[in-house]
């Protein structure tokens, strides 16, 4: 059994080596005019557009104020009749105290409405505030389980 200055010496080697570790050079390819290229065999102007490129971030669930989670006026809840997984969340939002609609997307006019907020998967769950604006967006029940809390009537 190694001994307790073995092992922190043994750190203190990995840490001094781990101070001289150096990267090889990486190739970036991306895309330009329609097709991926390297970034190495771009022309001046190219290359300085793709320095001033912007990466488009969306905001994680902890970045999301509480102030728009707590502002909650409704639900739409899209489902299909095949689909195993609406039913549980069908239970799970029917008890919500929130005012709701379900939304069957097997229908035509269901349809339209999961296409107007991009729905691309069912069971999903929309939350709009006071103005009509979807706030947050749910597929499961560990989802919802996680936004529950945060759910409380908006104030009129």
């Amino acid at each position: 059994m190694r001994t307790l200055q073995e092992i922190e010496a043994e750190l203190a080697q990995l840490r001094a080596q781990l101070e001289t570790v150096q990267g090889t050079e990486c190739e970036v390819y991306t895309r330009i005019v329609g097709y991926y290229r390297s970034l190495r065999n771009w022309n001046k102007g190219k290359k300085e557009e793709y320095r001033l490129r912007v990466t488009f971030d969306p905001p994680k669930e902890e970045n999301l104020g509480k102030k728009s989670l707590r502002e909650v006026a409704e639900y739409r809840y899209f489902y299909r009749k095949t689909c195993p997984n609406c039913p549980p969340v069908k239970e799970y939002v029917s008890q919500l105290p929130l005012a709701g609609k379900q939304v069957d997307v097997d229908t035509e006019e269901g349809l339209s409405e999961a296409q107007t907020y991009q729905i691309l998967s069912t069971p999903t769950v929309l939350f709009f505030d006071r103005n009509g604006r979807p706030i947050h967006e749910a597929h499961s029940l560990d989802q919802l389980e996680d936004l529950r809390p945060h759910l409380t009537l908006s104030q009129a």
